[in-house]
């Protein structure tokens, strides 16, 4: 396919890249970002472990608030929610952290056949802290939430719970509901972003055994059915016909199928806002 890179199955590179960590030390900054991914999305020399508001955002602390929280790919939303919607005058704050999931589950990645705790195991901790101090100095109206950092097995001490298994999806919806419980009591309104298919060669039938993007897909639309969480698709912008993604009117969403770039970035936050009214209510009130 014409600008696609081949790497080893995307969700590894993607934990390479974002979250497979060899000390805690090293845990508490951001790792330089690797040739596929936007090298302008910002990151404040110290790391990302704190909430901070994205470059090209309002800065009145007065102004209306968006916040995003999840993984590496939450960061690329907010990077471009901020390009869009800072010139109006809504302030977006990044409340992820690359390479850890959007709550407290311990979980493994495997990278080359090395079996790894992400961050050293220190993603249960940074990732209540910055959210905490996300509500505590942003109190954001709005949180628009992805994370694909689930489809890992769990870390459940002793035993290891296999991603896609009927026990993984318990305690994933469990710690999603967590998660929901601590970034809404602000009175935060919510919003979940679909992952999207990373690799066109991994499973995603849901009937198959193992991890799938498909199966979080759906575990991500009937947890929040239940929950009354509003959900958002991009992929009839990004990837129309479904898994393979590929090129969008000749534009490559995701170079490397799993990060945003220019100009796809900008036209998912265009998206964004015209399908989530929450969103666009927000920036006309701006």
């Amino acid at each position: 396919m014409v600008g696609r890179i081949t790497h080893p199955p995307l969700l590894l590179s993607l934990a390479l890249a974002v979250g497979a960590y060899g000390s805690p030390a090293e845990a508490r900054t951001d790792p330089p970002p690797p040739h596929h991914m936007n090298l302008p999305k910002p990151t404040p020399p110290g790391g990302d472990n704190l909430p901070f508001v994205m470059r090209g955002s309002s800065t009145r602390p007065s102004a209306p608030t968006v916040a995003v929280i999840g993984d590496s790919v939450a960061r690329d939303y907010a990077y471009y929610l901020a390009q869009r919607l800072g010139p109006r005058g809504v302030r977006v704050i990044d409340g992820a952290l690359s390479g850890c999931p959007v709550g407290t589950l311990p979980l493994f990645s495997s990278l080359h056949g090395v079996t790894k705790r992400l961050r050293d195991g220190a993603c249960p901790t940074i990732v209540v802290n910055k959210q905490q101090a996300l509500l505590t100095r942003f109190a954001p109206k709005l949180i628009f939430w992805q994370s694909i950092t689930e489809i890992w097995d769990i870390d459940a001490g002793t035993l290891r719970v296999p991603s896609g298994s009927p026990e993984w999806g318990r305690k994933v919806m469990a710690e999603w509901d967590d998660t929901l419980r601590r970034i809404t009591r602000g009175g935060a309104q919510v919003v979940v972003i679909l992952p999207l298919w990373y690799e066109h060669g991994s499973p995603h039938r849901l009937d198959e055994p193992g991890p799938s993007v498909e199966k979080l897909r759906d575990l991500y639309t009937r947890w929040a059915a239940g929950r009354g969480v509003a959900v958002v698709d991009v992929a009839p912008l990004v990837c129309p016909s479904g898994p393979p993604c590929g090129l969008v009117n000749g534009i490559d969403f995701r170079p490397d199928a799993t990060h945003y770039d220019d100009p796809g970035g900008a036209q998912v936050a265009a998206y964004l806002e015209s399908h989530v009214p929450a969103l666009a209510r927000l920036a006309r009130g701006a």
